[in-house]
């Protein structure tokens, strides 16, 4: 009779569970069929993009630099004398080189003036006139101009060749997250295919005057008494920066074993150290010292040392203590400042940046 009554409770309980459990059976299958339908439709922004990219060359559009040579000759004989004349080379896609890797297939614009030459030979001044004046046709003829381009489109017609195919692969790999590229910078800003005044880049002008026309206030840091030898040309800005934007914060760059840019030049503060100092680690060199110039010697932020190290050394509870559960060790009761023996803290403490046998970095 009990085994009567549990099966009749086990049968009203399914009984009452069935509808819910295909109700809910029928929705995750629905919602399955509609995933599975909308990942099969075609994607049609995504299909036209493909094609585009896809799409062969028309070689039939290019007419080869030598025939742009004939009138543009001034842009020629600069281009001539560049990293660009590289492209001009009979192995190379016909997009990809010499002037109509930049600016675009030029039958189209030749056989326009060609024509207006045409007529005018044959004296027929008005109608090469009126062609002239044909704004249609003068459009559809009209190469790519970069003076008329914005700067993402500049930087982009760039980018189709130098972003990381040139040796330094890593060089331009960021550049659309740069801060350059977010705030409007484009490659023609630093850069002349044309007429640069240095070759080496094709830069407009050279390391640092061209980075002070946007970065000021740099410029007044290395004109103070300690700074790093820019102004004197014994290193420049991109020593220390990826100007086409880094990984690191300040885009700066990172040395071989992924340390900071300054360990590149101080390879004896690199470490590895038995004991290392916490800021070099946790901070980094700019805890202590500013990096383009300072009023201080060392370029120090602080004039006097004892209060450079009491920043950290003093009123730290859970990062610096005495009794070892902190990163780095406590100021010892007897060190009192106002005595002339413990002014300056590196008299003792001389290997500051770390030691291999001492804790104290003595």
């Amino acid at each position: 009779m009990r085994t009567l009554k549990i099966g009749l409770v086990i049968t009203f309980f399914l009984a009452a569970l069935t509808p819910a459990i295909s109700t809910r059976v029928a929705a995750l299958t629905a919602t399955l069929a509609q995933s599975r339908s909308s990942k099969e439709k075609p994607d049609k922004n995504k299909d036209a993009a493909q094609s585009k990219q896809s799409r062969p060359v028309d070689a039939g559009q290019y007419v080869g630099g030598e025939s742009c040579a004939e009138c543009h000759a001034a842009e020629a004989t600069h281009y001539a004398l560049t990293a660009h004349n590289k492209t001009n080379v009979g192995n190379a896609d016909v997009d990809k080189r010499s002037c109509e890797a930049c600016h675009g297939p030029a039958k189209g614009h030749v056989d326009f003036y060609l024509n207006i030459q045409k007529l005018n030979e044959a004296g027929k001044e008005d109608e090469a006139t009126a062609l002239m004046n044909d704004t249609a046709k003068a459009a559809a003829a009209k190469m790519r101009s970069f003076k008329e381009m914005s700067s993402s489109e500049a930087s982009a017609t760039c980018l189709k060749c130098h972003e990381g195919e040139q040796g330094r692969s890593e060089e331009r790999f960021n550049f659309r997250r740069s801060e350059h590229f977010r705030h409007g910078v484009s490659c023609t800003d630093c850069h002349s295919s044309h007429a640069p005044k240095r070759t080496e880049f094709l830069l407009k002008a050279s390391e640092p005057n061209m980075c002070y026309q946007c970065h000021t206030d740099q410029k007044a840091s290395f004109a103070k008494p300690f700074h790093h030898k820019v102004p004197e040309g014994g290193m420049k800005c991109s020593d220390c920066h990826n100007q086409h934007g880094g990984f690191m914060s300040k885009s700066l760059r990172n040395s071989a074993g992924g340390d900071p840019a300054c360990v590149k030049c101080h390879a004896d503060k690199q470490g590895p150290f038995v004991y290392e100092h916490a800021p070099v680690k946790v901070e980094g060199c700019q805890a202590c010292h500013t990096p383009h110039g300072s009023t201080n010697p060392k370029l120090l932020t602080r004039n006097t040392v004892k209060f450079l190290c009491l920043e950290c050394h003093s009123n730290t509870p859970g990062i610096l203590d005495t009794n070892g559960t902190g990163v780095g060790t406590g100021t010892p009761s007897f060190h009192d400042i106002n005595n002339p023996r413990y002014a300056n803290c590196t008299v003792c403490h001389f290997e500051i940046h770390g030691s291999n046998k001492d804790p104290f970095f003595r």
